[in-house]
């Protein structure tokens, strides 16, 4: 009896540890999304999204994937993925600040709108002063 008892002490905190890292990841992943200006809500065209996507290598090892992609001329974009834990996603625009998101993926996704923000151009003028030299 002392032997079962230690036994199962053993075993039941791995068999816990192994199904909770395993059942952490999704399949079939797919995430739409459309990226648009914070100001105005007009779609951003041809940008460039940068993702990552974590999953389960083996029993203790992670690994990631890396796919890029662009947004067409609605600024909608479509990622897919066999399996993950983790997403994240690096989007750049022309003239906008770069945005990070980070998310853990839902079977369930609906489409995302990432809300970029223009770059704020500092404009200065110099004045000159005009010398009459001889």
């Amino acid at each position: 009896m002392r032997i079962f008892c230690r036994c199962i002490f053993i075993f039941l905190p791995v068999a816990c540890f192994i199904c909770v890292s395993c059942a952490r990841e999704a399949y079939n992943i797919s995430y739409t999304g459309v990226v648009v200006d914070e100001e105005t809500n007009c779609p951003l065209p041809h940008s460039v999204v940068q993702s990552f996507c974590l999953f389960q290598q083996n029993i203790d090892e992670s690994a990631t994937l890396k796919l890029n992609t662009h947004t067409d001329s609605l600024g909608q974009f479509k990622l897919t993925f066999d399996r993950g834990y983790k997403i994240g996603m690096a989007i750049a625009a022309q003239d906008y600040v770069n945005q990070f998101v980070q998310f853990k993926p839902h079977p369930a996704h609906i489409p995302d709108t990432i809300f970029l923000k223009r770059k704020l151009v500092l404009q200065t003028s110099v004045a000159t002063k005009m010398l009459n030299l001889p």
